[in-house]
């Protein structure tokens, strides 16, 4: 069975953050950092509405480093 383009390794829907976007939203970031208080960083980092959506589908947890959270924000994608 072919796989949706939104779903493949190399694409992304147009509305779904890039890691990269990510990882800006998270600069300053002292860990470990609870799931809200990453998002208070993101939208004091002029995190947009797709890096912020993304973030809130992530799973409360204290995350480590910036590692942790990247790999949680591509599960919850």
């Amino acid at each position: 069975m072919s796989q949706h383009p939104a779903h493949s390794q190399d694409q992304r829907h147009e509305d779904e953050p890039r890691m990269d976007e990510v990882a800006q939203a998270l600069k300053g970031a002292e860990y470990p950092m609870g799931k809200e208080k990453l998002i208070a960083l993101a939208q004091r980092n002029g995190a947009n509405g797709e890096v912020l959506a993304l973030l809130q589908k992530m799973r409360d947890h204290k995350y480590d480093s910036d590692a942790a959270v990247l790999r949680e924000a591509s599960r919850a994608e």
